[in-house]
């Protein structure tokens, strides 16, 4: 009897070192999501042009990451879940600093996971009932709001040649003769970050040389301005949507409205001549 028992309890010691050196591992369930689709309303939002790259997944609750689209992503949960994904965008177009657009609604999903079962996601989004637009240049109306001539010469005209859609887009040309251009907005654009702090500039862009964006602040004393300009693209042959946050720019300096300012400047370069193209530019703010 002792021998019996001795060698049971052997193999119980020996059956759980085996489970500790070889646990049992859950079996995820797996969602495979699709690019976020977008929809605007033309009349309230402009353009429905979106750069949504990544989504951020969080299921019941606990966030699970982010994975850029089109994904698959293996879940650690069964049974009824409710799932979320918020569209992911790169501030700045800087892939090392992804984050949500605090603007475009979540995607949220109630559904049944099982475990090696995959379920594909098409999720949508749309712009959040609280976002305002300070302005949205399209360039449609025969005109633009860029008119104040800071620097250089060339301002913005209106071209059909090279469009994004609609029937023009917004032109620039630097030269040698006029290698730097800075133009911004004619009218300063009060409380931005009066409910938030979160202020973004959308630009639909095409460009043979680099340009830098920002913000002209205007203080409380009358005449004083603090010029801020940061962030900006490189030039691009094909047309590229990019996300400007502003926010920072639009908080320092306690200024009561801004003005948009871009910048272009063609020296210490080889070409003779540069040209950008813009459309739907837009000034968004909670």
């Amino acid at each position: 009897m002792r021998k019996i028992y001795f060698i049971g309890i052997i193999s119980i010691l020996f059956g759980s070192s085996c489970e500790l050196i070889n646990p049992s591992e859950d079996i995820p369930a797996y969602l495979y999501v699709t690019p976020f689709s977008f929809t605007a309303e033309p009349a309230k939002h402009g353009s429905a042009s979106a750069n949504i790259t990544e989504a951020w997944l969080t299921v019941n609750g606990d966030f699970l990451g982010v994975y850029t689209l089109p994904a698959l992503i293996p879940v650690l949960a069964s049974g009824e879940a409710n799932v979320r994904l918020e569209a992911g965008i790169h501030d700045n177009g800087i892939r090392s600093t992804p984050n949500v657009y605090p603007y475009y609604e979540a995607f949220i999903l109630d559904m049944e996971l099982a475990p090696n079962k995959t379920d594909t996601i098409s999720p949508s989004t749309t712009y959040r009932d609280a976002v305002q637009f300070a302005f949205i240049e399209d360039f449609e109306n025969g005109s633009t709001i860029f008119t104040r001539q800071l620097e250089g010469e060339n301002g913005f005209t209106l071209t059909n040649d090279v469009i994004f859609e609609g029937a023009q887009s917004g032109m620039i040309k630097v030269t040698k003769d006029d290698p730097l251009v800075e133009i911004a907005t004619v009218e300063a654009y009060p409380a931005l970050a009066d409910n938030s702090p979160l202020v973004y500039l959308e630009v639909n862009y095409k460009s043979e040389v680099s340009v830098v964006w920002g913000v002209i602040g205007f203080t409380t004393l009358a005449g004083e301005q603090i010029k801020i300009i940061e962030p900006g693209f490189r030039a691009r042959d094909n047309w590229n949507k990019i996300y400007f946050d502003l926010s920072l720019l639009v908080l320092e300096g306690n200024a009561v409205a801004h003005q948009i300012v871009l910048q272009a400047n063609l020296s210490g370069s080889d070409q003779e001549e540069a040209t950008i193209y813009l459309d739907n530019i837009k000034l968004v703010h909670f």
